[in-house]
């Protein structure tokens, strides 16, 4: 158990979750229908971690203008509605999370998918229970990562300033920088380690095991 409340955050697709297939089905599904070139799983890998805007507007870009609106309701329907239908969690998360709550590290999802996917997913997925918070976007509420705003609000609701942030990509990143929040980054998601190292991670993790020994290091540190 650690003398003082420590959080760690976890980003959730490319981090937690293997969902890209589920990604690709969505947003080809109309691009199918239409006769356009379709996304490959690499694709979406790429495009992913900037939130569902952005990801639908690099996915359609061979749909015309005046057609894109309905390629992103149509895109969006098809996820809401199969969200995790491919998805697995990735070999060693589960353990992880066992053994990081099990030292009282209280746990949260911040995630640029949005909120009611993001909680079927998890709970598709029988991830629910390990998490004290999640938060998914709210295009109403507090902007999406790289905006360190809903990590702020996610700490406080978990009762501590002391975090490390857990991801695989850019705006995972980036928003440690701009919190002041130790970034830990994941080398099994969509981002190699070249592209993270501009974010200077405080830590490294090759494979999910690592993730215990590293965060409860961190969190015995402060």
């Amino acid at each position: 158990m650690t003398a003082k409340p420590f959080a760690a955050i976890f980003d959730l697709d490319g981090t937690l979750v293997d969902a890209f297939e589920d990604i690709r089905a969505a947003v080809n599904a109309p691009l199918r229908e239409r006769g356009l070139p379709l996304c490959s799983v690499d694709d979406i890998r790429r495009m992913v971690g900037d939130g569902v805007g952005k990801l639908l507007e690099r996915a359609g870009h061979h749909v015309p203008p005046e057609h894109m609106e309905e390629y992103r309701r149509e895109a969006i329907a098809h996820y809401r509605a199969h969200p995790a239908d491919r998805a697995t969690v990735y070999p060693g998360i589960i353990p992880a999370l066992q053994l990081i709550r099990a030292e009282g590290i209280r746990t949260g999802v911040l995630t640029n998918k949005p909120q009611a996917m993001t909680e079927k997913t998890l709970d598709q997925l029988g991830l629910t229970p390990y998490f004290d918070d999640v938060r998914g976007e709210h295009p109403e509420e507090a902007p999406r990562k790289p905006d360190p705003r809903a990590l702020f609000e996610q700490l406080e609701r978990l009762g501590t300033p002391r975090a490390v942030l857990v991801g695989d990509g850019a705006p995972d990143g980036e928003v440690s920088q701009r919190a002041g929040v130790p970034f830990l980054a994941c080398l099994w998601g969509t981002r190699t380690r070249e592209q993270l190292e501009v974010y200077s991670p405080a830590a490294w993790a090759d494979s999910p095991e690592d993730l215990p020994e590293l965060i409860m290091a961190m969190a015995r540190a402060g």
